[in-house]
């Protein structure tokens, strides 16, 4: 069955139908093609009632062996609260470096729970990192 995401709302409501009734916390990613058809919907992370560590390295393994064009990280709160915390912001940080890097589109990042959910491209709340600035960190020179 191939599922293309057609709005925010529609993958809100599937990712919060699928996963959004654990006793912990988790972190999904959605591979999407160019045309944003669903590639593979996969758990990255299974955490405890009040954390998850999500790594890089586990999100683009998948990604990179899917040929995906883009993803969405999905991080489950059990809490219903859906603010980041400031781990979820580093994970953001460490996902929007990397994408560029790895040169696979990081779409969103969406916090789901079973009052809800959010979308933090929606909200303008996503790091924006250019190539350049990467390029610039790696090969600057500290004078000692």
């Amino acid at each position: 069955m191939t599922i293309k995401i057609i709005s925010v709302r529609q993958l809100g409501d599937l990712l919060m139908q699928r996963y959004a009734h654990s006793p912990q916390e988790g972190c999904w990613v959605v591979a999407v093609t160019t045309q944003m058809t669903i590639i593979e919907i996969y758990q990255v992370a299974l955490g405890t009632l009040d954390s998850v560590s999500i790594h890089p390295r586990d999100v683009f393994r998948h990604l990179v062996a899917t040929n995906a064009y883009g993803f969405i990280l999905c991080h489950y709160h059990p809490s219903g609260n859906l603010n980041a915390s400031s781990a979820d912001k580093s994970a953001m940080s460490q996902m929007a470096m990397c994408s560029q890097i790895m040169q696979v589109h990081f779409l969103d990042f969406m916090i789901i729970s079973t009052k809800g959910y959010r979308s933090y491209r929606t909200e303008h709340l996503l790091p924006k990192v250019e190539l350049e600035t990467l390029i610039d960190l790696w090969t600057k020179v500290d004078n000692m």
